[in-house]
């Protein structure tokens, strides 16, 4: 779940904006997994340019920055951070016992508390070498132990499911029901849903279902898809692809959702590229898909 990146000069001045609060509603954010090749500091200093002023911190990245100048870079420049990804994989599959992975999610957990970030998104792990019940046993543990942590700390666990296609290589949880079972199971207020648009979209009956998940979301995440793509890193914009991607925000909005509109793209095309046009469209992009009534959204 690492990877190096290659060093940039840091720069120190950015352009500062204050936020443009247009209601009560949700707050932009952008991940950086959108922004793949570009280092943590031109993720921050390009997010700023564009207008974005908050971010979902991906650990290899910061890692790889430093911590500590990380979190000096955040303050100075006053942004917000939505989440921190991801942490997680208690079933082995990474290839780190399962103590070495609870004690290092605990260690995500304090920085994520000091980056005052609102959750630490994690995943289960594919089920590896056990069986179903002992895979959702480990998950369901590990998450009980970390919980309180969390509390402490006040940050959420955010679990999150993804499409079956990513069953060998990220979780085991492939479904809303899967994902919300064993929130339940867990029983503690710091361990809810990332809540990923992209993943859960074609899940049955959805729109009448968001009423009920609002209490368990912790983050939402989204991204759309081109019609009769396959590829795992095509992602496009929300609303420029083929899910029913505005009116999940929209349910979600009507239905009291507030927290962080994570936009979260796997794409060559956003990866390569060095033109801010398309980061500057998130903001637009953002205002036109969210449109339920008396809950316009705000730009963090």
């Amino acid at each position: 779940m690492s990877q190096t990146f290659s060093a940039a000069a840091i720069q120190t001045q950015s352009r500062q904006q204050s936020p443009e609060i247009l209601d009560d509603g949700p707050r932009l954010s952008v991940n950086q997994v959108t922004t793949l090749r570009w280092n943590f500091a031109d993720d921050l200093l390009r997010y700023r340019e564009a207008g974005i002023n908050a971010m979902g911190v991906w650990l290899p990245k910061l890692v790889e920055f430093g911590e500590e100048r990380a979190e000096v870079l955040l303050q100075e420049h006053n942004l917000s951070v939505s989440s921190v990804s991801w942490a997680g994989g208690f079933t082995g599959a990474f290839g780190h016992e399962l103590d070495d992975v609870v004690a290092e999610t605990r260690d995500w957990i304090r920085l994520a508390g000091r980056l005052r970030a609102e959750t630490l998104v994690v995943v289960s792990g594919p089920v590896n070498r056990h069986i179903n019940k002992h895979a959702r046993r480990l998950v369901v543990d590990s998450l009980k132990e970390l919980a309180d942590d969390a509390a402490e700390h006040n940050v959420t666990l955010s679990l999150q499911p993804m499409r079956r296609e990513f069953k060998d290589s990220w979780t085991f949880l492939n479904t809303l029901d899967a994902a919300v079972a064993l929130i339940d199971e867990v029983q503690h207020p710091c361990v809810q849903l990332a809540f990923d648009a992209y993943h859960l979209a074609r899940e049955p009956g959805l729109h009448d279902r968001l009423p009920e998940l609002i209490s368990q979301i912790g983050i939402v995440q989204v991204s759309d898809s081109v019609a009769g793509s396959t590829a795992e890193y095509g992602r496009v914009l929300p609303g420029e692809g083929c899910l029913p991607i505005a009116a999940i925000l929209n349910g979600l909005i009507e239905a009291g959702y507030r927290g962080y509109i994570d936009y979260q793209l796997w794409s060559e095309a956003s990866w390569q590229s060095n033109d801010l046009s398309w980061l500057k469209r998130c903001r637009e992009n953002f205002q036109r898909l969210c449109v339920a009534p008396r809950c316009q959204s705000a730009i963090a």
